[in-house]
């Protein structure tokens, strides 16, 4: 048995992990999914084109949604297969854990484009069309898009990160031992008008562990899937059984990070994206930390339930209860 069918073994056992926990009618589209990415970048033979960004790139947001016949739910199913077929090739010893972890991260950026044009006719062939249009035995009506609103859906560009300007400032004043220090922070959940938001004050010297349990707390998720934190978009912070993570967040203390002015994103469920902004408004010196455990000083906006993205049902909040439970975390 050759490399290619060795990895096409090991990926079959995946697909049908996926199409028994997704429902899916057949588990075809999941296995032309790997075919065409494999076909398009390197014709099959397993080459270092499959580590080239650009010809990768090309095929997620180009030639597969415009010439790949996928239904939506199944396009979901496709995104989370070729993050899986990076993996199969680095246990097969074909890529390095470390390409693995690179090309993961670079799917994942591209995420809601190739999401979106997967489920805009927009993008899509005549031929796509036509398969699409047959498949619906000759009544056409488009499911709704991925995006739905949510989000910009111009073609993003993979963030750069800025220059450091050169200007020298002069050292802060080092905060002694006895000093109360914590962060102000405003989360919001993006792609909603009107907004949904919450202000926390949070204890500094915190686990990235622990941040991930106030935020579960505050827009009163489940804690029921997967999530990281990614700042200033290359430094990937998740829990230490994800493969993708970079840096574990039970080790990593959100002071590293924590700077006024400094943005980072916090993404819950990998399937729904629910991606909440944290942007640090300020640290806070010598002010009585509540215990030391975090409050939310304001709120606004409902919570969606979990795995409603699209056809969004919402949960009231309480602000009373939110600070109730976070005396626990």
């Amino acid at each position: 048995m050759d490399k290619l069918d060795k990895l096409f073994d090991r990926m079959t056992r995946d697909m049908m992990h996926y199409f028994i926990a997704g429902g899916l009618a057949e588990p075809d589209g999941l296995i032309r999914t790997v075919e065409f990415f494999l076909s398009f970048v390197d014709k099959g033979k397993l080459s270092n084109k499959l580590l080239d960004e650009k010809i990768v790139r090309d095929a997620l947001i180009h030639h597969m949604p415009k010439h790949m016949p996928l239904f939506i739910d199944e396009s979901f199913y496709a995104y989370q297969i070729l993050l899986d077929l990076y993996s199969a090739l680095y246990h097969e010893g074909i890529i390095t854990e470390k390409d693995c972890k690179n090309m993961q991260y670079f799917i994942y950026l591209n995420k809601t484009t190739f999401l979106t044009r997967m489920s805009s006719p927009n993008f899509w062939s005549k031929t796509k069309l036509g398969i699409m249009d047959e498949w619906r035995e000759g009544n056409f009506e488009v499911e709704d898009s991925y995006t739905d609103g949510h989000h910009d859906y111009e073609l993003e560009e993979v963030p750069q990160k800025s220059n450091l300007n050169n200007i020298l400032k002069f050292p802060k004043k080092k905060h002694t031992e006895n000093q109360e220090k914590s962060y102000l922070i405003r989360v919001d959940l993006k792609g909603y008008k009107p907004p949904i938001w919450r202000r926390l004050q949070i204890p500094a010297d915190i686990t990235y562990g622990r941040l991930h349990r106030i935020l579960q707390v505050a827009f009163d998720w489940e804690d029921s899937h997967l999530h990281s934190f990614f700042v200033d978009r290359t430094k990937m912070i998740g829990p230490s059984e994800l493969e993708m993570s970079r840096f574990s967040e039970e080790e990593q203390v959100i002071d590293e990070d924590f700077r006024e002015g400094v943005k980072i994103e916090y993404i819950y469920d990998f399937g729904c994206d629910w991606d909440h902004r944290i942007l640090v408004e300020k640290i806070i010196i010598n002010e009585e930390m509540h215990d030391d455990h975090a409050i939310c000083v304001k709120a606004k906006g409902d919570t969606p339930m979990e795995d409603s993205r699209g056809n969004e049902l919402w949960k009231p909040f309480d602000l009373a209860t939110i600070n109730k439970k976070l005396e626990r975390e």
